[in-house]
């Protein structure tokens, strides 16, 4: 059985990672939906939530699994006998950081793990979780950026927000 990891915070999950998502789960028999904390980042939305609201946008995939995980991604391939990471790429300075990730990842693996990059497609290009969480802390139109499935709760989240 073909198994990819494709990995993220997804705080919250927009329609940039969905394509990805969907685009990635035709390539193998079982895509794992690594759902992970930063320790470096504040987050909206906790694992939990997190994961219900990639559980909702992609109700329709039947070859994901959605986990949570703390640590480094390459480990975990290590501990689950998966040996493909996939990366979404937006733009060339996310390609630079990506291929560095990539060789570490390779490196730490003693080449047992490897990446593999989908560009996104150009209506994507502009979407980041960042700007969705900003657009919805001033009420506008999240909907470009996430899907309306999880647009309320963002939208909420947002009317809610207070920096800590």
């Amino acid at each position: 059985m073909k198994i990819g990891v494709y990995a993220g915070s997804f705080d919250p999950i927009t329609k940039g990672h969905q394509d990805i998502i969907e685009r990635a789960s035709k390539l193998f028999d079982k895509l794992v939906i690594l759902v992970s904390n930063n320790s470096e980042k504040k987050y909206w939305f906790t694992l939990e939530e997190r994961k219900e609201m990639i559980s909702k946008v992609l109700e329709r995939c039947d070859n994901i699994e959605i986990e949570a995980y703390s640590g480094l991604i390459v480990n975990y391939c290590e501990e689950k006998g998966i040996n493909t990471i996939v990366r979404g790429i937006r733009t060339v300075e996310d390609c630079g950081l990506e291929l560095y990730f990539a060789s570490g990842n390779m490196d730490i693996s003693s080449g047992k793990v490897d990446t593999i990059f989908l560009p996104a497609l150009k209506e994507y290009i502009y979407v980041s979780s960042t700007a969705a969480r900003e657009i919805a802390r001033y009420g506008g139109k999240v909907t470009a950026y996430v899907d309306e499935k999880i647009a309320e709760m963002v939208v909420e989240r947002g009317k809610n927000y207070k920096p800590r």
